[in-house]
């Protein structure tokens, strides 16, 4: 008779305790955690050129690709962590009321998210900003690797240039080096058969 009475003692204490929710109280008193993370990523201003090209019977073919920086934002993210699990699992164990008690929980974690942009800033990396084009007048320096000449020639409006024409009193075979004025520290090396 004892046992049965404080078993319904224990049960009906544990019913109050499962209808107030206690994950649900124990989650809206804690404080909310806070972190930095990255937000979205956006396209900057113009930054460069990405070329490409190849080089077909003596003559380059040069086309180019606008790049843009890429920009990062910072955030700063505040949001509270759901608390009383314990709790909540005992309530299920014994009422099956826990599980509203963990919903209630997770609601007010999600409800109580904020997010703070803070700065944004410049990552280093580049983004392809537009459409791939042909390299008109862009200035190539042709430089032979014994170092005999050293020539600056322009390519023509549609990007090609032909080693032919520029090194027409050349007969004999050249190992060239060819590079772009703009960044000379990027070079491909070419042998130059006259007449091919």
């Amino acid at each position: 008779m004892m046992n049965a009475r404080i078993t319904r003692i224990f049960l009906i204490l544990l019913l109050a305790v499962s209808v107030s929710g206690c994950s649900t109280v124990l989650t809206r008193m804690g404080a909310p955690v806070v972190k930095l993370e990255d937000g979205k990523k956006s396209v900057g201003d113009f930054a460069k050129y990405k070329y490409s090209g190849g080089i077909r019977s003596n003559v380059i073919y040069l086309e180019r690709t606008p790049q843009c920086s890429e920009i990062a934002e910072k955030v700063r993210v505040s949001q509270k962590q759901v608390r009383g699990r314990v709790f909540s699992m005992v309530e299920i164990i014994f009422f099956g009321l826990g599980f509203i008690d963990m919903g209630k929980a997770q609601a007010v974690s999600e409800l109580s998210k904020t997010i703070t942009p803070l700065a944004k800033y410049n990552t280093g990396k580049f983004v392809v900003c537009g459409e791939k084009e042909l390299a008109a007048n862009e200035m190539l320096v042709i430089e032979d690797k014994q170092r005999t000449f050293h020539k600056q020639v322009a390519t023509d409006a549609n990007g090609n240039l032909d080693l032919g024409t520029v090194l027409a009193d050349e007969n004999r075979v050249l190992n060239l080096s060819i590079s772009l004025a703009s960044d000379q520290t990027r070079a491909v090396s070419f042998i130059y058969t006259p007449g091919r």
